[in-house]
């Protein structure tokens, strides 16, 4: 579709990107308002465009000297949209400079400096914790984009966006809504509640195939069939034929597993063969990727194995991995390096990846709510499927599903590839997710009456989709006599008013539940029986509450060594506890806190890197927390101990180097040369030299320099 427009800056900005045509989905956008600020939700499938049509909106908001918000339920993807949405400053269609921020933690910060940014980049949860705050910017945005909609049918994650869009509908009417999302079954349903206008196509910019294989033959969407040459029958050996088929024709190919032990072991499998199949340049260069996973990591086994398989040209990509590693392994794979990518199904949400074949190993997933393994649904298949085809590269992609003994995979296609993607439906009505929002709403009033809280949640997916349904507003009703017993809220003249406690509890965006549970081990703590050497028991509220994860359990092998150090520790817990209501994650801080290398808490615990950060990362907001409401609770005696964990968590580091980390630039490593070269607090560096200083392990003459002229 060739671009014809009269808009000076879009054209300007459509020439600087080399963008000569539009893609259907995109026409039909604009042709539908867009451009002219109506509510549109777009539901077209991967790499049809959709990025651009929100670049498109926000100009033409920007042109009215309003802001964008864009909000997307992942990290990555939030990064990747900071660049894309950063060509339209470096454009120039604009005389002035256009600041991006990107904004994606510290729920109890206060976002005053976002308020100067003109496009503003968050997670969904971190736009509800702005909006409980009440920030004053968020009156003159102009619109607000929502990347990966569809995930408000999620069970996790569909909440926040849920009420995140219903606030937005409710108190921000006049600003533009762009919703953004992969096809479903249901879209209409979603822009009805949203009041969009509904742009839905199937097109895509590369042709899909799906299929089935079975029996050394892959059944195409398209009535067409081929032979694939099988070495073996085991999915292992079927996979690696499928890979070979591909890569012959310079394919790349993204594998999904199961587990991410069965990524690894797949890729161990399949590497010899693909590094024989690599030019000589690939080999050069895939070893430049695997030199710089070493460089930029802990060299735990996990760091080696991946750096070996990169080697070859094969890859894994799950969530155990570092950010370093996934970053590393993302770009050799975009570049080509990597032919064959195993990964685990939460990489169709997470990232950009595009493969000329998409290879679903099984159809089945272990589900922990349930405790037993489960077919994925429709809706997760077309997820994964929907990766195939690389734009600049491919005029087709495949997805092929391989069948086993099990299922016959007459039912597989006929259930996964000619069958219908689930309908969304919200997950609001539950009760942790009532509680946590009833109280961010009730906190972002000075006072509200209960007819006005059903009213908001009146206009929620879910009362939209249950139309007749009391039982959202009996769970209120429920939540509210919880929130007065515990002292979260008070009933004054007929409304609903935050307490300070209450109000706290939302700012930091607790779940009610978790903050309830410190706030009464706080204060059963007695003044005079504290000991300053309380860790254990605070790590044990930490990892036991609510909101903590991810929740490692013992392994058999584990308990006995984790009971000496239980009971060599039991006076430091607040109340009387047993080995087995401690876990991995735990032992896991412990080590941490002890300054264990991620190498060594790998080796001793199997906790990979990727979950050592997010152990460490929700510790860090729990402790926090905590410090918090101790504050809160006047409880000055406490803090020094919890100032210092807090320290102790954020950096991996023992007591005596807390001082050390609150310099400027100093972590772990260089806060434990400085101790051992005998400076002890930051005034230490008083009376040692400059050049004694440059001359301590991890320190330089750069930073030393810095330091003196900090502390001379």
């Amino acid at each position: 579709m060739q671009i014809n427009l009269e808009d000076d800056k879009i054209s300007s900005f459509l020439s600087f990107m080399n963008y000569n045509s539009f893609f259907p989905p995109q026409k039909l956008a604009i042709d539908n308002g867009l451009l002219n600020g109506s509510n549109i939700l777009v539901t077209t499938p991967t790499a049809s465009g959709k990025t651009l049509i929100s670049i498109l909106a926000a100009i033409k908001t920007l042109e009215k000297n309003k802001k964008v918000v864009y909000i997307t339920p992942l990290r990555s993807l939030a990064y990747e949209k900071f660049i894309d949405f950063n060509n339209i400053d470096k454009s120039k269609v604009f005389s002035k400079k256009i600041k991006i921020k990107i904004s994606t933690g510290d729920f109890n910060t206060s976002n005053t400096d976002l308020g100067s940014s003109d496009i503003i980049i968050l997670t969904n949860e971190k736009l509800d914790s702005i909006l409980r705050q009440g920030a004053s910017w968020l009156s003159n945005v102009g619109l607000f984009i929502s990347d990966e909609i569809h995930l408000i049918g999620d069970l996790d994650r569909g909440p926040v966006l849920e009420m995140v869009l219903t606030k937005i509908k409710k108190f921000y009417p006049d600003s533009q809504i762009l919703g953004l999302s992969a096809t479903v079954t249901n879209s209409f349903d979603i822009s009805g509640w949203l009041d969009c206008i509904l742009i839905e196509s199937s097109w895509r910019p590369t042709r899909l195939l799906e299929g089935v294989y079975s029996d050394g033959i892959i059944y195409y969407n398209d009535n067409s069939k081929i032979s694939v040459s099988e070495s073996g029958k085991d999915t292992a050996s079927i996979a690696q034929d499928l890979i070979l088929d591909s890569i012959k024709d310079n394919g790349q190919n993204l594998i999904f597993v199961e587990t991410r032990k069965r990524s690894i072991s797949l890729a161990k499998t399949s590497s010899e063969i693909i590094y024989k199949r690599l030019s000589l340049e690939e080999k050069k260069t895939a070893l430049k990727y695997s030199k710089l996973l070493l460089d930029n990591n802990d060299d735990t086994d996990l760091t080696k194995t991946l750096s070996n398989l990169i080697s070859s040209g094969v890859g894994f990509h799950h969530a155990g991995l570092s950010l370093p590693s996934r970053e590393i392994v993302e770009k050799a794979f975009k570049n080509g390096i990597i032919k064959a990518l195993f990964a685990t199904p939460t990489l169709a949400a997470g990232v950009n990846l595009p493969a000329r074949r998409v290879i679903i190993t099984n159809i089945s997933r272990y589900d922990f709510r349930y405790g037993a393994t489960l077919p994925i649904s429709v809706l997760e298949y077309k997820q994964l499927c929907g990766r195939a085809g690389r734009p600049q590269y491919d005029t087709y992609g495949e997805s092929i599903i391989i069948s086993d003994s099990r299922t016959s995979y007459e039912d597989i296609y006929d259930h996964y590839i000619l069958g219908t993607p689930e309908p969304l439906n919200s997950n609001l009505e539950n009760n942790t997710s009532i509680k946590i929002h009833l109280l961010g709403v009730i906190s972002s009033f000075h006072g509200i009456n209960i007819d006005d809280i059903y009213d908001l949640f009146s206009k929620t997916f879910y009362s939209f989709q249950n139309k007749n349904s009391s039982s959202i507003y009996n769970k209120i009703d429920i939540s509210l006599d919880y929130f007065l017993d515990e002292g979260l809220v008070k009933f004054e003249n007929k409304k609903y008013f935050v307490t300070s406690f209450g109000k706290l509890v939302s700012i930091l965006y607790l779940n009610p539940e978790t903050a309830v549970a410190f706030k009464k081990i706080i204060k059963s703590i007695k003044p005079n029986s504290f000991k300053t050497n309380n860790i254990f028991g605070f790590l044990h509220i930490i990892t036991s509450s609510p909101d903590f994860y991810p929740k490692f359990s013992f392994r058999k092998q584990d308990i006995e060594e984790f009971s000496i150090l239980f009971y060599n520790n039991y006076d430091e817990f607040f109340f009387d506890v047993e080995v087995m209501d401690c876990s991995r994650s735990l032992w896991t801080l412990y080590e941490w806190i002890n300054e264990s290398t991620e190498k060594r808490i790998h080796e001793k615990m199997a906790i990979e890197p990727g979950d050592i950060h997010r152990i460490v990362e929700v510790s860090n907001w729990l402790i926090s927390s905590i410090f918090e409401i101790a504050k809160l609770l006047g409880r000055a005696d406490l803090l020094p101990t919890i100032f210092s964990l807090q320290n102790r968590i954020k950096h991996g580091i023992k007591a005596e180097l807390v001082p050390l980390v609150q310099i400027k630039d100093i972590g772990r490593a260089r806060a434990r040369s400085l101790y051992s070269a005998g400076i002890y607090i930051p005034n230490d560096l008083l009376v040692i030299s400059e050049s004694k200083l440059s001359s301590i392990p991890k320190i330089g003459s750069k930073l030393a320099k810095k330091l003196k002229k900090i502390y001379s």
